[in-house]
């Protein structure tokens, strides 16, 4: 990086990180020592991984030198561009090109009005592993077989390191009410004289839409994917739909023509929102629904091996979350984060959504590691539950607990556990209350990790100390309990570095250490463009020049002109300053 900002450069490449890895516990359990390459190729590459020795890790080649960009941006293109107010590198669309100037104006994401003229040398290409691949691109990196145990599943055809794309694909349909909104409030009305028994009309809209917008090779893809009945008989919801459908008049009619003439087969209307319910994905910004036809392929585990986010025109971006063998299963989880930290009962109960119980590498193990009870003997020692409703020794002091001190113990858990989920975050002395309480009886356990969220939302901006705290000890039970890069963890560690670089800015040592964590974790999770893995790089880069800047300032010799000049300076300051408070 040439220190103009997270990616650099003049000629738009993405940026590239080498970071020896040797048998990482966390993203490389096999203990494979390679080079992880932190970065997306050109479309016409595969992503492959250079050998070490090569000359790649030793001096740049000389087409790898920085050369002058010429006048390549056009109107509407998407780009990344430094915002003059802090130096940094935002997301923005362009909306003039100036040639002659060399400069660019552009619509800051974030709608911010202030800087938009930048010059041609400050500006990049957003990455392309944000664009959906072609069919065959992606049936060349990954295929579809039937697993032993659990149907058809998904599998990389190529090694994959930590952060590496393994497929970007658009979606088949993006069910938004925009798209028939005559359609959408005929099934809110619906819902609203006899509510649905899925509790929502989204599934049955994303279906009647597929008949509507989809051609029919499109259908089938959808009607292909994974339903727990596939021969289920039309339910009440589906037929008394398709009755008030037939019966609506004027702009609704008109609107769902093509689902009247010829009226459409009950079941098939059944198999298509049971495939929406149980493949689909919600939309990322509005009320709706997403479905893709290989990412619906990928089966769940508590412990996936990917991790995704959305690109370009929701597109979805799959990476590998750890290291990959050729063959390896490609999976994701279908819980959200904060729920891959609870207790392996609490897990799979959610699962059942799903139908189906979970048998992945953390369901099966004998020890729940996230339901730790504090030693009665020692108070050092944690006492973790076991599947058969036993707790193990203390891991420090060796005792065991009798029947009796096990049979409160775990009632006691049973009460805490249904206490905790009726909590209200915003009664912090509520919340407080059971939280001392419980740490009494509890250790790394996933109730306290939930009350420390609660904890550290309240005191962030009214107690630092606490909130520190708090979030210290989010990060190490996640840490303990699931220790995988996760959109939590990294933004646990972001925010702890801002903490502390407000409340101890001379430990630059301590929050420098937190900014990097979570910057290394996104670039695994959404790659290094991602505006959220831009967030923590550009903290790092403000801390860096300040650094800099002062060690410099440091290093100029002291004399007469200087010292007028920096006179000047400050009088300016003021001046600005009172006119600012003016």
């Amino acid at each position: 990086r040439d220190g103009r900002g997270p990616w650099g450069g003049t000629r738009r490449r993405p940026a590239v990180a080498w970071l020896p890895l040797n048998g990482c516990d966390i993203c490389r359990p096999s203990g494979r020592p390679r080079i992880l390459r932190l970065s997306s190729m050109t479309a016409d590459e595969d992503e492959r991984m250079p050998q070490q020795g090569s000359q790649e890790d030793g001096a740049p080649k000389a087409e790898d030198e920085d050369e002058p960009m010429g006048p390549r941006w056009r109107v509407g293109d998407r780009v990344h561009a430094v915002w003059a107010g802090n130096g940094c590198w935002y997301a923005a669309t362009v909306t003039e090109v100036s040639v002659a100037a060399q400069t660019l104006t552009v619509e800051w994401d974030d709608a911010d009005g202030s800087h938009r003229t930048v010059t041609f040398d400050q500006v990049m290409e957003q990455s392309e592993d944000t664009t959906a691949w072609t069919t065959a691109r992606i049936d060349r990196r990954v295929s579809v077989r039937p697993s032993p145990d659990k149907g058809r599943c998904l599998y990389t055809n190529e090694a994959c390191e930590p952060g590496h794309v393994v497929f970007v694909e658009k979606p088949t349909l993006v069910a938004l009410p925009a798209l028939s909104p005559k359609l959408w409030a005929e099934l809110q009305k619906l819902h609203e004289a006899q509510p649905l028994n899925l509790g929502t009309t989204t599934f049955h809209f994303a279906a009647l839409l597929s008949q509507l917008k989809l051609d029919p090779m499109a259908i089938d893809v959808i009607l292909d994917k994974f339903v727990p009945d596939p021969d289920e008989e039309p339910g009440e919801d589906v037929l008394r739909i398709l009755q008030g459908l037939q019966a609506a008049e004027g702009e609704v009619a008109h609107e769902i023509k093509d689902l009247r003439e010829p009226p459409i087969d009950p079941q098939r209307l059944q198999r298509l929102v049971s495939a929406w319910r149980y493949n689909s994905f919600g939309h990322h910004k509005e009320d709706g629904l997403v479905l893709y036809n290989r990412i619906s392929m990928c089966a769940h585990s508590c412990d996936p091996s990917c991790c995704w986010s959305y690109g370009e025109d929701d597109a979805f971006v799959l990476r590998a979350r750890v290291a990959l063998n050729k063959g390896d299963e490609l999976t994701i989880s279908y819980l959200q984060d904060d729920d891959l930290l609870k207790s392996t009962a609490v897990r799979q109960t959610k699962l059942q959504n799903w139908r189906f119980t979970c048998a992945c590498t953390r369901c099966i193990l004998q020890v729940d590691l996230g339901r730790g009870f504090r030693c009665r003997k020692c108070r050092i020692g944690i006492l973790f539950a076991t599947v058969t409703g036993t707790l193990e020794p203390c891991r420090v002091c060796s005792s065991m607990s009798s029947k009796e001190d096990m049979h409160m113990l775990l009632h006691l858990e049973e009460e805490y556990v249904q206490r905790v989920e009726t909590l209200d975050k915003t009664d912090v002395a509520d919340v407080e209350m059971v939280y001392q309480a419980a740490i009494d009886i509890f250790e790394r356990h996933w109730i306290l990790y939930v009350m420390d969220t609660m904890l550290w939302e309240a005191y962030r901006e009214k107690n630092m100390h606490d909130a520190i705290e708090h979030q210290r000890r989010r990060s190490e039970f996640h840490e303990h309990y699931y220790c995988r890069p996760t959109f939590i963890l990294a933004w646990c560690h972001e925010e702890l570095g801002d903490c502390l670089q407000n409340k101890f800015p001379h430990r630059k040592w301590q929050y420098v250490q937190e900014f990097q964590r979570a910057y290394q974790m996104l670039t695994i999770l959404c790659g290094t463009n991602h505006q959220y893995t831009a967030s923590p790089y550009n903290k790092l880069w403000q801390v860096t020049n300040a650094a800099n800047a002062a060690a410099t300032a440091a290093a100029t010799p002291i004399t007469p002109t200087a010292t007028a000049q920096a006179s000047v300076a400050v009088v300016g300051a003021a001046g600005v300053a009172g006119a600012a408070a003016g």
